[in-house]
C-alpha cells in the first residue's frame, strides 16, 4: 500500500472563535485575539479566516510585519482601506492582493446599511521590503469553468510572489489533479461540500495542509463542491 503523503487537517468545528455584537471570525490558524498552541503558521500562511461583519460596521487590522493579504467575497461586496489605499469596493467573484508593511493597519467594511456580509481574508508572511506589488485584483466565474481548478493568481514564479491560488467547483465524483512546484507546499480549503484530497476527507470549511507532495488528487464527493488551493513557498 502506497504512503500517505505528510499532511495536516484543520477541522471547521475546531477553528477558533472571535465574536463581537457586529463581527464573528473563524480563524483556521493562531490570529489576532485568537491564540492556540497546536494551531501555528502553516510555512508563510499565517492567517485564513472566514469573517462576518454587521451592516455599515469596520474592522482595523494592525499589520505587524511585512504581509501579502488577500481578500474574497462570499456574500456580498466588501469595502477595503490601507494607510495608502482609498476606500475601494471588491466584489463576488473577484480576489484582491495587497502587499502591506509592518506598521499599516487593513481597515475591512460593509456598505451595506443592514444586510450582512461574509469574507475570506488570508495571510502570507512576505519579506522586509516587500515587493513593490501594493495591490492587484483578480477575477473568476466558476459556474464558467466547472470541474476544473481556475487559475486566479498564477504560480510562483510568473509572479516573484511566494504563492499561487486556485479555486474550482466540481459535480460530485468528478476528480483533477494538482502538480505541485518542486519544494512548495500545498493548502486546500473547502469553502462548499465535500471532497476527498489525497486520502482524505474534507467537509465544508475543512482545511488541508501538505508538504513534501508531488501531485495531489482530489474527488468532489457533493455536487456544487467548491475548493479553495494555495500553493505555497
Amino acid at each position: 500500500m502506497a504512503a500517505q503523503t505528510p499532511g495536516k487537517i484543520f477541522l471547521a468545528d475546531q477553528r477558533g472563535l472571535v465574536e463581537t455584537s457586529y463581527h464573528r471570525r473563524y480563524c483556521t490558524f493562531s490570529f489576532g485575539d485568537y491564540a492556540h498552541a497546536h494551531k501555528g503558521p502553516f510555512g508563510r500562511l499565517h492567517g485564513f479566516n472566514e469573517e462576518t461583519l454587521a451592516g455599515t460596521q469596520t474592522l482595523a487590522l494592525p499589520i505587524g510585519q511585512a504581509t501579502y493579504v488577500l481578500l474574497i467575497p462570499i456574500t456580498g461586496d466588501l469595502a477595503y482601506r490601507t494607510a495608502t489605499l482609498p476606500m475601494a469596493t471588491l466584489q463576488v467573484g473577484e480576489m484582491q492582493l495587497l502587499t502591506l508593511p509592518s506598521g499599516d493597519a487593513l481597515h475591512l467594511a460593509n456598505p451595506y446599511e443592514t444586510e450582512l456580509i461574509s469574507f475570506l481574508h488570508l495571510w502570507v508572511h512576505a519579506a522586509e521590503p516587500t515587493l513593490p506589488i501594493a495591490t492587484q485584483r483578480f477575477t473568476f466565474n466558476l459556474a464558467a469553468a466547472p470541474n476544473q481548478l481556475i487559475e486566479v493568481l498564477p504560480p510562483l514564479a510568473n509572479q516573484g510572489l511566494p504563492f499561487g491560488v486556485r479555486i474550482g467547483q466540481f459535480a460530485g465524483r468528478r476528480e483533477a489533479n494538482y502538480h505541485v512546484q518542486p519544494g512548495a507546499d500545498f493548502f486546500a480549503f473547502v469553502l462548499a461540500g465535500a471532497f476527498e484530497v489525497e486520502g482524505r476527507l474534507l467537509h465544508e470549511h475543512d482545511g488541508l495542509a501538505l508538504w513534501q507532495v508531488a501531485d495531489v488528487e482530489l474527488e468532489a464527493l457533493s455536487n456544487y463542491a467548491t475548493i479553495l488551493v494555495l500553493e505555497l513557498n
